[in-house]
């Protein structure tokens, strides 16, 4: 059973609780050491469409703010095609601090790996390396980098202080 299938299946504050039972039961019996904590991220697609997002200061649609500006370049009534040419021209298009999706406000505008763009989240799993048991389990802004997001994560036994250290391939 996958994480994400228990977290719909139970209540947030009852997988905390067991969640930090397991820990603390890992941790009793001396298999949580803390020395190696590996965290790996993944981006996953957001539950909101690109085409549904707003304007945080003026609350038009991607759309109505397109139309705006092609009727500001001189286009009396643009056509689907005149709004996709228009965009495609712009530069910097979609900003997580002015757009936001109304249906999913933590999904962030981030391009995945095949170079797409979507709303998404980034889950970040912390195992302890020893016991090769999840020590942590947070979801992170898709926009954000590991390197920012890693500082943020926890992992290692209860109480005890871990250092990020990157392993690489």
């Amino acid at each position: 059973m996958t994480i994400s299938r228990t977290r719909r299946l139970i209540d947030v504050q009852t997988h905390r609780e067991a969640f930090g039972w397991v820990q603390e039961r890992l941790a009793q019996a001396g298999l949580l050491r803390g020395k190696t904590i590996a965290v790996d991220a993944t981006t996953l697609e957001g539950n909101a469409a690109m085409r549904s997002i707003v304007h945080r200061d003026t609350g038009e649609t991607y759309r109505e703010f397109l139309t705006r500006l092609a009727r500001a370049s001189g286009i009396r009534t643009p056509s689907r095609q005149a709004l996709a040419r228009l965009d495609r021209r712009r530069k910097k298009k979609g900003s997580n601090k002015e757009w936001a999706n109304p249906a999913d406000p933590d999904a962030k505008i981030t391009k995945m790996k095949d170079g797409r763009t979507y709303l998404a989240h980034k889950s970040e799993q912390a195992v302890d390396m020893a016991a090769g048991a999840i020590v942590a389990v947070t979801i992170q802004g898709a926009d954000q980098g590991d390197t920012t997001t890693i500082k943020t994560t926890p992992g290692g036994p209860p109480g005890r202080r871990w250092r990020a250290k990157w392993l690489t391939r």
